[in-house]
């Protein structure tokens, strides 16, 4: 794993713990309640592992972010999601869903409009994990634009825009999830990525909010 993403997760225990769960479920752990730590986790589990978090996708600039640096808030988030995928609640399915997704989306060959389709999907996911998990609003309005950029990134006539910073309801570009007040105009908060196509800034896909 990438220096930066490995001192972020190994501070949350994630590999550890995670790795432990992994020798317990396949029946090569200890067995035992008084190991007072799982077991440390094996090359072919830590290279699970990385790959969960995206540590060998991601661009240095990202994994090696200092608290200055504009990358930092997706740095933090990556590790909120290590965390989160280590735990035993709720948070920890959500979570896996959308590391799921994301992997999905930056490994599998797929022709254009399935990429942004499943792009879009995985926005979705992440702004259902920011709002059922309750992470810091100001941490999750940071690190939505720099996703949808490095989302973007992979995609070649059309680009992701976070809605974050937008108060008001516009129909050119937003359109209203199903559990929305119908004739609300204030965005309490969003709920998918913008899609435009790049050539002429058309919008493509528009995103979802909670008004």
């Amino acid at each position: 794993m990438k220096e930066a993403v490995l001192s972020a997760v190994e501070r949350s225990d994630f590999v550890r713990v995670l790795a432990g769960l992994v020798a317990e479920k396949s029946g090569t752990g200890t067995g035992t309640s008084e190991t007072p730590h799982a077991p440390e986790p094996g090359t072919g589990t830590q290279t699970l592992l990385t790959r969960i978090v995206l540590g060998d996708i991601l661009d240095d600039s990202i994994l090696g972010a200092r608290p200055a640096d504009r990358t930092f808030p997706l740095r933090l988030f990556f590790s909120e999601l290590g965390t989160m995928l280590a735990g035993e609640d709720h948070r920890a399915e959500i979570a896996f869903t959308l590391a799921s997704g994301l992997n999905f989306f930056f490994r599998a060959e797929m022709d254009a409009e399935a990429k942004i389709r499943v792009g879009l999907e995985v926005s979705r996911q992440f702004y259902i994990l920011a709002h059922d998990a309750k992470l810091d609003a100001e941490l999750i309005a940071k690190a939505a634009p720099l996703l949808a950029a490095i989302m973007g990134s992979e995609l070649e006539r059309v680009r992701f825009e976070s809605v974050d910073h937008t108060k008001v309801y516009d129909s050119l570009v937003h359109e209203r999830t199903p559990d929305s007040d119908t004739t609300g105009s204030r965005i309490l908060r969003p709920a998918s990525f913008l899609c435009r196509v790049q050539t002429n800034n058309a919008v493509k896909a528009k995103a979802q909010v909670v008004t």
